[in-house]
């Protein structure tokens, strides 16, 4: 079990957008509360429910207990970018659908989320659908690895995520081929020193329709 605040926070949040992304009601409504909060400081009755994989509540009174207080920062930052997302999914009408929801979290620079949406059904996919989740899984990790500094994981993982997306450019209705050359780009910028981390980047890859 996870023991540091950040992590245990920054699962807490995960587990609450993919439920949201895929179409739970309370799910969504939670993260509605958040969002309210991380705006206008409102406290909701609903962000009592959420708790961290120990049991501990994430809120207390309408704030964040002292245990995660130094962590507001985050928790605000993320609720803004999970109601972006949101927002986006409900507007297309593609809550359940996994690509389409990893594409909303992406624009959104959700890219932890992005793995954690759709790790559990790459487990479960044969085919070419395996690997264009496998690609997306792995562009996603290594672009959250690029928002830690780690350039060695984030570099690895691009190429990685490049190939499985290039073996079923077709399996889709997303732009694969144009989303790996640009996975590939961001590795080789990597390699010359230009990106150091994920302020260095102005332009990230993108997920979009053919």
């Amino acid at each position: 079990m996870k023991t540091h605040p950040h992590l245990l926070v920054r699962d807490a949040l995960a587990v609450e957008f993919v439920s949201a992304a895929g179409g739970a009601a309370a799910a969504r409504d939670r993260l509605r509360a958040l969002a309210d909060w991380a705006t206008s400081g409102r406290a909701h009755d609903a962000l009592a429910e959420l708790r961290v994989e120990d049991g501990t509540p994430l809120f207390a009174g309408g704030d964040l207990t002292p245990r995660f207080a130094p962590l507001e920062a985050y928790a605000r930052d993320r609720s803004r970018r999970f109601a972006a997302a949101l927002e986006w999914i409900e507007a297309e009408g593609c809550a359940g659908d996994p690509l389409e929801a990893a594409r909303a979290a992406w624009d959104a620079g959700l890219f932890f989320e992005v793995h954690e949406m759709l790790e559990p059904i790459w487990l479960h996919t044969r085919g070419s659908e395996r690997d264009v989740l496998r690609g997306v899984i792995m562009a996603g990790a290594a672009m959250h690895h690029l928002t830690q500094g780690n350039l060695a994981g984030a570099r690895g993982l691009l190429r990685d995520g490049a190939r499985h997306l290039e073996s079923s450019p077709g399996a889709t209705s997303l732009d694969l081929e144009r989303f790996a050359r640009a996975l590939r780009a961001l590795s080789e910028r990597i390699d010359r020193g230009e990106v150091r981390g994920s302020d260095d980047i102005a332009d990230p890859p993108r997920l979009e329709r053919r």
